[in-house]
C-alpha cells in the first residue's frame, strides 16, 4: 500500500510540472522555491519535527518550478531527489531499490557536461548503492558505488574531493568486512580535516563522521571513542536533527553502562533516547536501547528481566534484518541463564549462538573471496583509469609497430605458422591448467580455514561444557582440575582461531597468540588487576606443531605461578620471552617475581608431568633457577627446514 501511495504521489508530482508557469517568471519562482524548501527544511528540526509537513513545503517548492525552463532543471532534480530519498527511508530495502530503479531513467537523462547535474547524479548512485548493500546484492552495490565515483573522480573542487572521501568512509564502513574497515577509518580521517575547518557549514556531514569514528573505536580504544563522542555533543546546540541526538544519547548510555559502569546515569541517557525514538517515530535503535536496559538488568542481577529484554531487542534486530545484532543477543542469552544457575536454557542458547555465528561467518568468508573490492577496480579507481588510458595508448603505439613488424617477417611467418600454432595450443592447455591449480588452490585455503574455525568452535564447546560441569560439583579440588582443563582446551582453541583468522594457515604468530593465551588465562583466575604480565619478544611465526605444545607449557607454568608465586592474593610480575637463537635452538623462558618455590609442580603434579612430556615431545632440556622469584628456561633444538 505504501508503494502505491508512493508512485501515485510521483505521477501527481509529474502532472504538477506539466501545468503552466505563466503567472511567476523564471527568477521568481526560483526565489519562491527557495523559500519553500528553506520551511521544509525548518520542520526536519527539533521540536517542530514534521516529516508531513517537510513533505507538504516539498511539494510546493516542486510545484512553482518549471520542467521546460532551463534554469530549472537542475533544481527540480534536486528537491525530486531529496523528497524521495524523504519519503522511502521507511521503505523495505527492495521496494527502495524497485522505486530508485524506475526514477533513474529521469537522471541519467540530465546534461552531465553541466557540473550540477554530474554532481546529483553522483548523490543518487552513492544512495542507490547504499540501499543495494543494505537489501544484500553487495555486486550490484559496487558497481553503483563504482560508476558514482567515475562521474566526479576529476573534479578538483575541496569540496567536491571532501564528499567524495567521505562517501568512501562511510560506504566501506558499512560494507563489513575487516580490510574495507581500515580503508572506511583512512578516508573519514581525510576528510575530518576539510570538514572540522566548515563545521559550520557541514554539520550534517561532520556530524556522520565524528559518529562513525566512534563507532570505530568504541572496541579498539575507549578514549579515542570518547573523544569523538564529544565532539558530537559540541554541535548539538547547534544541529538539531532528532536522529543525531537518538545517536548521541544512546552512545553516551552505553557507554556509562559498559565503561563507567554508572547504572543509573546510563539507565537516563538510554530512556531519554527511548523518549526521542517515540517522539519522533525513529525505530532504528530501539533494539539497541533495549539491550543496553537489559545489560544493567544482568549486571544488577535482575535477570529475568534481563532476559525478557534480550529477547525483544532480538526480535526487533531480526525485524530490521540486522542478523549480527540479533546472533550476539542470542551470547547475552546463554550468558544470562549460566548467571542465573539454569544451565540447561545456557546451553541451548549457547549452541543456538554457535550455530548462527558459523553460518554467518561463513557468508562473510564466501563475500570476502568473491567480491574483493581490490578485483572490482573501486578502491584504486583513479589509479586504474589513469592505467587504462596510458594502455590504451601503448597498444595504439604497439599496433603501429606489429604492422610493420609484420611486412618484415612476412616469409618467416608462413614457414613457422605451423610450429607457432602447436606452441600456442600447448601454451593455452598450460594456462588452463595453471587456471584450474589457481581455482582449487583458493578453495583448498578456504576449506583448510573452514576446518579451523569449526575446530576453534567446537573446543569452544568443550570448554563451555567443561565450566557447566565445573558449576555443577562442590569439591573444590575438582573445580580447579576442570578449571585448569578448560584453559587447555582454550590455549589449543586459540591456535586453531589464529590460523583461521591470519594469513598465513601453515605458522602461528607466537607474540600475539601467548598475549591472548596469557590474558585468558589471568581472567579465568581474576587476576588481570594484580599481575602484571610482560612479553619481552619479538614477533616470531612458528608452525602449528611446535606452538601448541609452547601453549601448553606455558598454560601450565602461568597457571603454577598464579596460584603459588603470590599467595594471598599479593600483586607480581609475569614475563614471558621467546626468541630463536643463532644454533638453530629456540629458547623460551617463563619469570615471575615471587615467593620462590623448590620445584614447579604442585597439586596432583599431573601439569609438571605435562611439562615434562611436551619439552621431551620438543626435543628439548628445562632447567629452574630460584633468585628473586621462580624462572624456567627451555632449550628446543628446531628441525631444519628440508
Amino acid at each position: 500500500m505504501k508503494t502505491f501511495i508512493l508512485v501515485l504521489f510521483l505521477i501527481i508530482s509529474q502532472v504538477l510540472f506539466s501545468q503552466s508557469k505563466q503567472q511567476l517568471s523564471s527568477k521568481e519562482a526560483l526565489r519562491l522555491s527557495d523559500k519553500y524548501k528553506e520551511k521544509a527544511s525548518w520542520f526536519t528540526d527539533m521540536p517542530q519535527y514534521n516529516p508531513d509537513s517537510t513533505a507538504f513545503y516539498v511539494a510546493k517548492a516542486i510545484k512553482v518550478l518549471n520542467p521546460n525552463e532551463p534554469t530549472h532543471r537542475n533544481k527540480l532534480s534536486q528537491l525530486q531527489f531529496d523528497s524521495n530519498k524523504d519519503m522511502i527511508s521507511g521503505l523495505p530495502n527492495a521496494e527502495k531499490d524497485s522505486i530508485l530503479k524506475v526514477q533513474w531513467s529521469d537522471y541519467e537523462e540530465l546534461d552531465i557536461e553541466v557540473t550540477e547535474n554530474r554532481i546529483l547524479q553522483y548523490e543518487y548512485l552513492v544512495f542507490w548503492a547504499n540501499v543495494k548493500l543494505q537489501k544484500g546484492d553487495s555486486k550490484a552495490s559496487l558497481d553503483l558505488f563504482e560508476k558514482a565515483l567515475a562521474l566526479i573522480h576529476k573534479n578538483d573542487k575541496p569540496d567536491v574531493k571532501a564528499r567524495m572521501t567521505l562517501d568512501k568512509g562511510l560506504y566501506y564502513g558499512f560494507y563489513g568486512l575487516e580490510a574495507e574497515k581500515k580503508l572506511s577509518l583512512k578516508y573519514l580521517k581525510e576528510s575530518l580535516v576539510f570538514y572540522k575547518k566548515n563545521y559550520k557549514k557541514y554539520p550534517s556531514e561532520y556530524y556522520m563522521i565524528n559518529a562513525e569514528l566512534q563507532y570505530y573505536y568504541t572496541s579498539k580504544n575507549i578514549d579515542s571513542a570518547y573523544y569523538y563522542l564529544n565532539e558530537v555533543k559540541a554541535i548539538l546546540k547547534n544541529f538539531k536533527k532528532p536522529l543525531c541526538h537518538i545517536w548521541y544519547y544512546s552512545s553516551l548510555g552505553s557507554y556509562l553502562i559498559g565503561k563507567k559502569h554508572n547504572y543509573e546515569e546510563g539507565r537516563t541517557n538510554i530512556n531519554k533516547t527511548i523518549e526521542l525514538i517515540e517522539a519522533y517515530h525513529f525505530e532504528d535503535y530501539y533494539g539497541y536501547c533495549l539491550e543496553r536496559l537489559a545489560d544493567i538488568d544482568y549486571y544488577t542481577k535482575n535477570y529475568d528481566q534481563a532476559i525478557d529484554n534480550y529477547t525483544k531487542a532480538r526480535d526487533v534486530y531480526l525485524k530490521n534484518n540486522d542478523h549480527y545484532s540479533a546472533i550476539n543477543a542470542l551470547n547475552n542469552i546463554a550468558d544470562t541463564y549460566e548467571a542465573k544457575g539454569d544451565l540447561a536454557n545456557a546451553l541451548k542458547f549457547k549452541k543456538q549462538y554457535y550455530t548462527e555465528s558459523l553460518a554467518s561467518q561463513k557468508e562473510l568468508n564466501d563475500r570476502s573471496l568473491r567480491e574483493s573490492e581490490l578485483k572490482v577496480n573501486v578502491i584504486n579507481q583513479e589509479k586504474e583509469l589513469t592505467q587504462k588510458s596510458n594502455l590504451q595508448i601503448f597498444f595504439i603505439v604497439a599496433l603501429g609497430l606489429c604492422s610493420i613488424l609484420l611486412l618484415l617477417i612476412y616469409r618467416n611467418v608462413r614457414l613457422k605458422q605451423k610450429s607457432n600454432l602447436k606452441l600456442a595450443a600447448v601454451n593455452h592447455e598450460l594456462e588452463d591448467k595453471n587456471n584450474l591449480l589457481d581455482k582449487r588452490n583458493a578453495e583448498n585455503e578456504l576449506l583448510l580455514k573452514e576446518i579451523h574455525h569449526r575446530v576453534k568452535n567446537n573446543l569452544e564447546v568443550v570448554s563451555s561444557l567443561l565450566a557447566l560441569q565445573s558449576a555443577q560439583i562442590d569439591d573444590q579440588n575438582t573445580k580447579d582440575t576442570m578449571a585448569e582443563s578448560q584453559n587447555r582446551v582454550n590455549s589449543i582453541g586459540i591456535v586453531h582461531q589464529k590460523l583461521y583468522q591470519g594469513t598465513n594457515l601453515g605458522a602461528v604468530e607466537m607474540k600475539d597468540y601467548f598475549l591472548n593465551l596469557s590474558e585468558s588465562i589471568l581472567e579465568s583466575f581474576g587476576a588481570e588487576k594484580r599481575i602484571d604480565l610482560k612479553l619481552a619478544m619479538d614477533n616470531l611465526d612458528l608452525d602449528i606443531d611446535t606452538a601448541v605444545p609452547l601453549g601448553l607449557i606455558v598454560n601450565e607454568l602461568l597457571t603454577n605461578t598464579i596460584k603459588y608465586a603470590f599467595p594471598k592474593g599479593e600483586n607480581g610480575t609475569i614475563t614471558i620471552k621467546l626468541h630463536k637463537q643463532d644454533n638453530n635452538i629456540l629458547r623460551l623462558e617463563v619469570a615471575d617475581n615471587g615467593v620462590g618455590k623448590s620445584g614447579i609442580t604442585h597439586g596432583t603434579g599431573f601439569g609438571g608431568q605435562l611439562i615434562s612430556l611436551l619439552t621431551h615431545q620438543l626435543n628439548g632440556t628445562m632447567t629452574e633457577e630460584n633468585l628473586k622469584g621462580t624462572t624456567v628456561i627451555f632449550d628446543f633444538k628446531l628441525k631444519k627446514a628440508g
